[in-house]
């Protein structure tokens, strides 16, 4: 009898211990963001558009889908005057065919006030059947503009869902403020790569981003205005 009290009492400590793990652990990731990282996901007035690579960084390349950069370009330029017109103020890391090193694209976010930071890529496989659409993040209180730009870019005919995922990118590690990176689509692959390249899906890319943005903001209030 003795024993069967001693185990009684154990099982109920390490059934509250549990019980205070798992609550902590609730708590942990409804705080948002984790360490220096400004939780401003419902909040932010202002987005910073990075297009990726640029100067003598070419990025991707393929005879499809010619130069992930300008590509990048081409679909940041895009996506500005329509959050612009929805009434977010923007920041674009570059303008033109620059390169600018990943620890300034950050530095540049970071000192905006009430912002998140959203940078546009195109990607590249060995495997010329690799397809599809995919946006990474690091910080907790990213995953939601992950998820909600994803959602928009895969509702376009054609495209592939490859999932919202965790990326310990630079771009991402250095960003004080929520921060996602978009891969639109697979320059290595021939028709994907074709139509990454051309200006009509650069438009509808901008298009899709633009509204994930909105969703997260006013949870899809006003979206006329990004089209």
């Amino acid at each position: 009898m003795k024993n069967t009290t001693t185990t009684a009492r154990t099982t109920n400590a390490d059934g509250g211990w549990l019980r205070l793990f798992l609550l902590l652990t609730i708590a942990f990731w409804m705080t948002g963001c984790a360490g220096s990282v400004k939780d401003t996901s419902r909040t932010f007035t202002c987005v910073v558009i990075d297009a990726g690579h640029g100067g003598h960084d070419n990025g991707a390349t393929s005879r499809w889908g010619g130069r992930e950069k300008d590509n990048a370009l081409n679909t940041a330029m895009r996506l500005q005057p329509k959050l612009e017109a929805a009434g977010f103020r923007t920041v674009m890391t570059r303008r033109d065919d620059t390169f600018i090193p990943l620890d300034r694209r950050a530095a540049i976010s970071n000192r905006q006030d009430n912002t998140i930071f959203v940078s546009i890529h195109f990607n590249h496989s060995p495997k010329r059947s690799a397809r599809g659409s995919e946006v990474y993040y690091k910080s907790r209180c990213s995953a939601r503009i992950a998820q909600n730009i994803l959602n928009q870019i895969i509702a376009l005919p054609g495209t592939v869902n490859r999932g919202v995922r965790t990326a310990n990118f630079r771009v991402l590690r250095k960003a004080q403020y929520p921060a996602v990176l978009v891969e639109c689509g697979f320059l290595s692959n021939p028709g994907e790569g074709s139509r990454c390249a051309s200006g009509a899906w650069h438009e509808r890319f901008a298009e899709a981003i633009a509204r994930g943005i909105i969703i997260q903001r006013h949870g899809g209030l006003n979206m006329m205005a990004a089209q």
